[in-house]
């Protein structure tokens, strides 16, 4: 597993553990700043890992107790010395790296501490699950830079609205944790001391559902959030869904082992 092969100076740090493959941004001194060097690590580590069946979740977090403070603005001023399409394909880099982790095949949880700005809050957005530490600050700071948070927009509007976005976005303000929840940003606001035990707590839930099932059932939600309306089309799709599920090897072996009171193959003991 190449992607696993930790360097100190890498601006991800990976590691698998358990069958769980925790993805550390890496560059505390910048505040873990998305760099161009770490999102193309990032968006690489993400294409390894998810081919990796050994892999059963994800856990993105942020390297020395911080989540990320957002884009490296060092990189963003030297688009003045780009063209223009140089300047595009920097940024659609953001676009890939949010798009691979929206459509991740494995359930990813974020463990966000601290702070999470601006592109930061887009990995979040990303994610299926995200708990956040209680004295977390968020922001879409961008307005303030004199820059439009066009690539993370379609992401958080997908997580918690327009009216939410419009108001946040707008006025690029700090909000807590307890309104990142409220909003729908993240799932859980927790104490510190909470936190880790309950992003391990959900990962170790997670690896008992079959993994087919969960792979699908992301795609499904996905889907029906995408084409909105309820109609035939949708009944037909949900239809094929649920009867090539019962009729799969791993249905029919969460259903046996249902009736045979005892755990499926999937579920290893640790």
């Amino acid at each position: 597993m190449a992607y696993l092969e930790c360097k100190i100076d890498s601006p991800i740090q990976v590691r698998q553990e358990n069958d769980i493959c925790w993805i550390g941004l890496n560059n505390p001194e910048r505040k873990n700043a998305l760099s161009k060097q770490m999102l193309m690590t990032l968006h690489r580590t993400l294409k390894d890992a998810s081919q990796d069946g050994s892999n059963r979740v994800i856990i993105l977090y942020g390297e020395g107790g911080f989540f990320s403070s957002g884009a490296d603005l060092e990189w963003m001023r030297s688009a003045k010395n780009q063209t223009i399409q140089e300047n595009e394909e920097d940024a659609r880099l953001f676009f890939k790296v949010f798009e691979t982790l929206y459509h991740f095949p494995i359930p990813v949880i974020t463990w966000v501490q601290k702070f999470a700005f601006g592109g930061a809050t887009g990995l979040i957005a990303c994610s299926d699950i995200s708990i956040a530490e209680k004295d977390t600050k968020f922001a879409f700071p961008e307005v303030k830079l004199g820059l439009t948070p066009a690539t993370i927009a379609p992401f958080i509007l997908k997580k918690t609205g327009l009216a939410a976005a419009q108001s946040l976005m707008l006025t690029g303000e700090l909000f807590t944790a307890k309104k990142a929840k409220k909003i729908g940003l993240i799932t859980h606001a927790l104490k510190v001391t909470e936190s880790k035990p309950k992003v391990l707590d959900i990962a170790n839930q997670l690896m008992k559902n079959g993994p087919e099932s969960l792979a699908d059932t992301k795609h499904l939600l996905h889907r029906i959030v995408e084409k909105g309306e309820i109609s035939d089309e949708m009944g037909h799709y949900c239809g094929r869904m649920i009867a090539s599920s019962r009729a799969s090897k791993e249905g029919q072996e969460g259903v046996n082992a249902f009736f045979e009171k005892r755990t499926p193959d999937w579920v290893k003991d640790n």
